[in-house]
Order: structure tokens, then C-alpha cells, then sequence
């Protein structure tokens, strides 16, 4: 029998094999993107607190100076518009002093209800800046405070700094007062002031958030960049060390498939080149030598074909007729069955062709006679037939013997790959059956009961051609 091999371009063609997964790539990409994004955000936080904390700071100290000398003088007859000329020109004089203090640019004192009562610019007294957010918050008790770039940022109550104060960065602070005896508030001062000193050491600490973070980020990708590699490596060097381990576990699976399907043909071959040595009888002889070349022959088919399955050559199947392929095998099986005392019935109506390869689907079937005839005891029988189904689209084929059977966890077990009931067994007959079978979408089902003996039902698709 010729075999048959799937032509190059015939078929469904193969997928294109998936691009691996690159570990170390992906880690460069989305761990720099992480810990970028975490480093600026940190760094953002960082630095946004350090100036807000360092202005608010620098306000309250404004604040508690303010404070300690305007409790001293008439404040709360000053801000209710009741205090004499001369408590008057005295707190005035110090909002002088304070507006002519380093960095301080201008100076307005407000009243509780948001009149300006005095003002280093003489054109904002009298006026109300209700609209003021900042002004209203610390007339609620909290120190407000707001910084920006003068020209840039301008309210209502801005009047002209002058040309020189342009384009620099300003603060201004809104700090309450309050009545020295129930410590409610009578009115607010506020201070517009170019603090540069303050806000160089602010950007000194911006920067050195900034080149902390980025420093730490960059440590730290370079720490988790060089752990990915190295478990990259790892990995690899362990995928080798599996496909090498496969590599050897699928060799000896090879190896023990051989030894299992060469012991049978050898038995038959033994058992007749026995019976020739002490047979006197020439036609006797020659058919028992004629046993031993069709042994030989099957056994140097299922070697080729299993060389093919190993380099992975598939055999396309095609139509197989049934019956004469279960002769061969009974022919085959013969001698092993007289010398067992097992008989072997044939019972084979005519059934329509299978959808299979003949060679594969004889070594399965090898297999499972050969099961069978070793499970039964001597006067035991072995039956092989075959049926059709009612449309004819599926052949079943039917093994059968007289043999003690199996106990159900046995059945569970016995189609497992290397498990065996026999001592001398390799446990790879029925699971390479099974896998053959599987193989043209066909079902392998076996059927045992413990002292009624076991049936093994194969079901293949019939060909259309």
C-alpha cells in the first residue's frame, strides 16, 4: 500500500506563527511610561505643596507682626470709623512703615464690610472690593493668600505698580485682625509684596524636588529594567531547558511506541518461524515463511509511518475498506491466538468505506486485538465485527472478548498514556489508538465490566468519495 502524502500548497494553509512576547521591549515602553508619569506627578505634588506651604508661611509670619503691634493701638475704634486724630495718624504711620518695608509694594487696610480705609495708594480709599475671593476669606478669619506675574493677573482693585514692577512674580497676602477681646474680625490688611529672595529659594526647592524625582525615577527604572532582563534570560534559558526536556520525553515516547508495536509482528513471526523449523511439510512450510514475510512487511510499514508522524508528515486519509483490512489483522493475530487457545471469530457484513489511512488505522487495530487476545484465558474467544448505521454515515467496529474485564476505576485510567494492567506492558497500545482514531474525527469507546469481559468500540465516518 502506497502512501499517501498531503502535496505542498494543498490544504488550508498554516497560520502564520505568533511574534513571541518580547518582555524586556514591553517593559521598556510601559515601565518608562509608568515611572515617568509617576515621577512628574510626584514631583508636580512635591513642589506645588513646598511653594504653597513656604507662602502661607511667610504670610502668617506678616500676619503675627501686624498683629502684635496693632493690638497695642486703637484698632477696633480705628475700623468702626470712631477712633481720635491722633490714635488715627498713629496706626496710619505704622501701615506706613509697613508698606515701606523690603519687597512691599503696596499696602491696603480694609474694613469688616470691604471699604479700603487706608492704602498706600491714596486713590484706592474709600472703595469696596466686595467682589474680592480673597479678601472675603479672610474676613471669614483665614489668612488668603495669592501669587502670580504682575501684568499677567489684574483685579479690580490693582492700580499701576509702576514700569519697574512689570513682568514680576508678586504676592499678596490678606491677613485678618482681630478684636483683642472676643477675637472676632474687625477688618484685614493686605500686602502686596515682590518677595525675589522668597522666591529663589522656592525654585531652589522646586529644582531639587525635581532633580530628586527624576534621579529616583531614573534609579529606579534602571533597578526594574535590569531585574525584567535578567528574568527575561532566566526564562529563556528555562524555555530551552523545557523544549529540551520535551524534545527528550517525546523521543522516548517514540521509543516506547516502537517497542510496543514491534512485539506483537515479532511474537507472530517467532511463533511461525517455530512451527516451520519442526514442520515437514513443504506447503505448510511455505505458508508459515509467507506469515513471516507479511509480519515483516507489516512491520516495516508501521515504522515508516510512525518516521513520517515523528517528522511531521501528515498522511491524508482517504477511503479504506474495512473488512479486508480486519482479515489482514486476523491473519495476522492467528498464530498468536492458537498458541493462547483463543478462538478469533471474524463476523464482517459488508459496510461501506471509512474516511481513514490504512496504515494508521491497521495499528490501532493491531493494537486492541492484540489487547485482547492477551486478556483473555485459554479457551477464551475474541470476536471482531463491524455494522453500518441506519444512513450509512458512520461503520462502527466492534472488539470483544471473554476476558475478566475491567473494574471502573481501571476504565478510567487504562486509555492514560504509559498506564498498564500487564507487567510486561507499555500502556501505549489503546492511547495510540485512541489518538488515531480521534484523528479522522472518529470515537474510541470502551466498555468493560468486571467477569463479563470488555468490548472496545471504534465509530469512523464513512468516505465520499
Amino acid at each position: 500500500m502506497a502512501d499517501r502524502r498531503i502535496p505542498e500548497g494543498a490544504g488550508p494553509p498554516a497560520p502564520a506563527a505568533d511574534q513571541p512576547f518580547n518582555l524586556v521591549r514591553w517593559f521598556a515602553l510601559l515601565g518608562l511610561l509608568w515611572v515617568s508619569v509617576s515621577a512628574i506627578g510626584l514631583a508636580s505634588l512635591l513642589t506645588s505643596f513646598l511653594s504653597a506651604q513656604m507662602l502661607q508661611r511667610d504670610a502668617e509670619v506678616s500676619a503675627d507682626f501686624i498683629r502684635s503691634e496693632v493690638i497695642v493701638k486703637p484698632a477696633a475704634e480705628y475700623f468702626a470709623g470712631n477712633a481720635s486724630s491722633a490714635g488715627t495718624q498713629e496706626l496710619e504711620a505704622f501701615f506706613g512703615s509697613v508698606a515701606r518695608l523690603p519687597d512691599v509694594v503696596r499696602a491696603n487696610v480694609y474694613s469688616a464690610d470691604g471699604t479700603v480705609l487706608w492704602s498706600s495708594n491714596p486713590a484706592l480709599i474709600g472703595r469696596k472690593f466686595l467682589a474680592n475671593r480673597e479678601l472675603q476669606h479672610a474676613l471669614a478669619g483665614g489668612i488668603a493668600v495669592a501669587h502670580g506675574v504682575i501684568a499677567q493677573e489684574i483685579k479690580p482693585e490693582y492700580a499701576s505698580f509702576g514700569a519697574e514692577a512689570q513682568g514680576n512674580r508678586y504676592m499678596e497676602a490678606y491677613l485678618p485682625i482681630r478684636a483683642a477681646g472676643d477675637g472676632r474680625v474687625i477688618g484685614v490688611v493686605e500686602i502686596y509684596r515682590l518677595p525675589r529672595s522668597l522666591f529663589r529659594t522656592i525654585d531652589q526647592g522646586v529644582r531639587m524636588v525635581w532633580a530628586a524625582a527624576l534621579a529616583s525615577a531614573g534609579f529606579l527604572y534602571a533597578m526594574l529594567f535590569w531585574m525584567i532582563r535578567r528574568a527575561d534570560r532566566l526564562l529563556r534559558s528555562q524555555r530551552e531547558q523545557l523544549i529540551e526536556a520535551e524534545t527528550l520525553a517525546t523521543v522516548g515516547t517514540f521509543a516506547s511506541a516502537v517497542a510496543h508495536g514491534v512485539r506483537n509482528p515479532l511474537a507472530s513471526m517467532r511463533s511461525s518461524a517455530e512451527l516451520a523449523v519442526d514442520e515437514e511439510d513443504p506447503a505448510a512450510r511455505r505458508e508459515m515463511l509467507g506469515d513471516i514475510l507479511r509480519e515483516a512487511d507489516r512491520l516495516e510499514g508501521w515504522v515508516r509511518d510512525l518516521l513520517l508522524g515523528a517528522r511531521g508528515e501528515a498522511m491524508a486519509p482517504s477511503s479504506v475498506a474495512v473488512n479486508p483490512l480486519l482479515d489482514e489483522a486476523a491473519r495476522s493475530f492467528a498464530s498468536l491466538a492458537r498458541d493462547r487457545d483463543v478462538r478469533l471469530t471474524l463476523r464482517t457484513p459488508p459496510v461501506p468505506a471509512v474516511c481513514a489511512e490504512a496504515g494508521l488505522l491497521g495499528r490501532a487495530m493491531d493494537n486492541i486485538i492484540a489487547n485482547a487476545i492477551e486478556a483473555v484465558p485459554c479457551g477464551g474467544e475474541v470476536v471482531i465485527e463491524t455494522a453500518a448505521d441506519r444512513d450509512g454515515s458512520m461503520v462502527e467496529i466492534r472488539v470483544a472478548d471473554t476476558g475478566p474485564g475491567l473494574s471502573p476505576d481501571v476504565v478510567r485510567r487504562v486509555a492514560r498514556p504509559f498506564y498498564s494492567t500487564k507487567p510486561q506492558g507499555t500502556g501505549l497500545g489503546l492511547a495510540l489508538a485512541r489518538r488515531i482514531v480521534a484523528s479522522y474525527a472518529g470515537t474510541l469507546v470502551l466498555d468493560s465490566t468486571e467477569g463479563r469481559g470488555t468490548t472496545v468500540t471504534i465509530r469512523l465516518r464513512t468516505a465520499t468519495e
